[in-house]
């Protein structure tokens, strides 16, 4: 320790009550300060370069337009504090807590946020590159709204997170952890991967939101995902247990693989091929929904809800059929059901239907 950080160390209110002289001190010194509770300082354009801040609280703190590089945030709580247009640049948030404060316009370049919680804090409008979050709790009306930048949350809880209106056109990646009552409506992605992801007890929302392609791996969402009115080239599902609705959306291309379904909705949607192989579907709606082209191979479908369908090429393999199949009024071109099996409480209804069924193969 050199004489400037002892006297920084011991003066170092002084020093943030002037932000010139702080900002003359930080251009050739970095700044380390451990154990602090720094409260009720306006820090509007203060510059940290290689700053190191461990166990420090920042309370009523203003620092609009200010700039931290290569800065350490080491279990600091940020509470009622304004980072509005600041930038942050190859920075680390670890440990920390994040309490009605608020980093709007921000850019966020190389930044990580690691074992953190936030509670009622404010992230929108974020600039910059990729935002990378770990091990983390985001919760009680957190907001990552109108931001332009690409998304990588990783075994982290999102919980009452405002995500709406998110506009980089790059990924959002969610590998592990929970999310519940999320809403990622208006948003729009070039990707969007979900992998080993669960859920709580609200649904997850994607309403309107737009996307080239959708991925969901190894999930766990039976709590409601909605895609209505979505607009993506595709959506893959695989070894998944999903309630999932895609009403009123335009996807030409949905597969699905390997999983459970308590929903599957495609009311109101228009499909233009949609496959389904080796899934157990509990419910699946179909009603006012059209597609060009339906495959479900070697699954089992325990009820349907499919009044006024209508179809081209729906093709049918191996499939078991239970419960209520409610196809009144369904009308499809070409119509190929192979090797069908009856469930034992299966009740058909094809009134005013052209479809045609043939269980003898059993």
């Amino acid at each position: 320790m050199n004489v400037f950080d002892n006297d920084f160390r011991k003066n170092w209110q002084e020093y943030f009550s002037d932000v010139k002289k702080l900002n003359e001190y930080t251009n050739t010194n970095s700044v380390e300060l451990k154990n602090l509770k720094v409260q009720d300082f306006d820090l509007e354009g203060v510059i940290f370069n290689g700053a190191t801040f461990q166990g420090v609280t920042f309370e009523n703190i203003t620092a609009e337009h200010s700039k931290f590089r290569k800065t350490k945030f080491i279990n600091c709580k940020f509470i009622n504090c304004k980072f509005w247009e600041a930038e942050f640049t190859d920075t680390v948030f670890e440990d920390c807590e994040f309490i009605k404060s608020n980093f709007l316009q921000s850019i966020v370049i190389n930044v990580k946020i690691i074992n953190s919680k936030s509670i009622e804090s404010e992230f929108d409008g974020l600039e910059g590159n990729e935002l990378f979050i770990e091990l983390s709790d985001f919760t009680r009306r957190s907001s990552f709204t109108d931001s332009r930048i690409p998304f990588k949350f990783k075994n982290t809880i999102l919980s009452g997170v405002n995500m709406m209106g998110l506009d980089n056109l790059q990924s959002l990646v969610i590998e592990g952890g929970t999310l519940e009552e999320v809403n990622f409506g208006y948003s729009h992605f070039s990707d969007i991967i979900l992998r080993r992801a669960k859920q709580g007890e609200s649904p997850v929302r994607f309403n309107q939101a737009s996307a080239k392609s959708i991925t969901f791996e190894d999930v766990d969402m039976v709590r409601g995902v909605s895609l209505a009115s979505v607009q993506a080239a595709n959506v893959r599902i695989s070894n998944s247990r999903m309630k999932v609705s895609f009403a009123r959306s335009v996807i030409p291309k949905v597969s699905a693989r390997d999983s459970e379904f308590f929903v599957f909705g495609l009311s109101e949607a228009n499909m233009p091929h949609v496959t389904l192989v080796n899934s157990r579907i509990h419910y699946l709606s179909l009603w006012d929904g059209s597609a060009e082209e339906m495959i479900i191979q070697d699954s089992e479908i325990n009820q349907i809800e499919g009044e006024n369908f209508k179809g081209n090429h729906i093709l049918w393999h191996n499939v078991t059929l239970d419960g209520e199949i409610n196809l009144a009024n369904a009308q499809v071109k070409d119509f190929r059901p192979t090797r069908l099996k009856r469930g034992p409480n299966l009740n058909l209804i094809t009134t005013g239907s052209n479809l045609r069924f043939d269980f003898s193969a059993e």
